[in-house]
């Protein structure tokens, strides 16, 4: 239970890797905030914490909005007091993703908003109601791909990935 009496925000919490996490961090002691862009993806992931005994409250957000940021941060402090931790794990990896001279700039921007600037948005949601709350943990989601890149070519996804390295 080591995080017992904590909340975290998990965003893409709904579904795989995301809702992963938000069942071990309410297996350890934790309420979670299950922020997906899918409302029924985190009332499901919601559901399961609850049936398994934890706390949960699943709350729709677009982590490329400031304003659905703001509002997931103050639903975690309404529904559990205070705020100790966000997971950035929301990501996308789109199809059409290849090479500069291939891939859409509609496709790079989306990328760099979901994968790079949610990160950004989440961070700046939460740290001043972790600061309320005496401290807390950040985890922001990269990829080896910001390293060594892919055995595919996927631009945009690599190099939203290496930004949130250096965030």
């Amino acid at each position: 239970m080591r995080l017992k009496d904590r909340t975290v925000i998990v965003t893409g919490g709904g579904r795989n890797l995301g809702r992963a996490s938000a069942e071990l961090f309410a297996r350890e002691g934790a309420a979670v905030v299950v922020a997906d862009r899918n409302a029924a993806d985190a009332k499901e992931t919601a559901d399961a914490i609850a049936k398994a005994g934890g706390r949960a409250l699943p709350v729709e957000a677009d982590v490329t909005d400031e304003a659905s940021c703001h509002a997931m941060v103050a639903a975690a402090e309404k529904e559990f007091g205070a705020l100790h931790g966000i997971f950035n794990n929301a990501g996308i990896m789109m199809p059409d993703d290849e090479g500069p001279e291939e891939t859409p700039l509609a496709s790079w921007d989306k990328t760099m908003a979901v994968n790079l600037t949610g990160v950004f948005l989440g961070c700046r949601a939460a740290i001043p109601a972790m600061l309320r709350a005496g401290g807390g943990a950040i985890v922001n989601m990269a990829s080896m791909a910001a390293f060594v890149g892919s055995a595919t070519p996927q631009l945009a996804y690599a190099t939203s990935k290496g930004g949130v390295v250096a965030l």
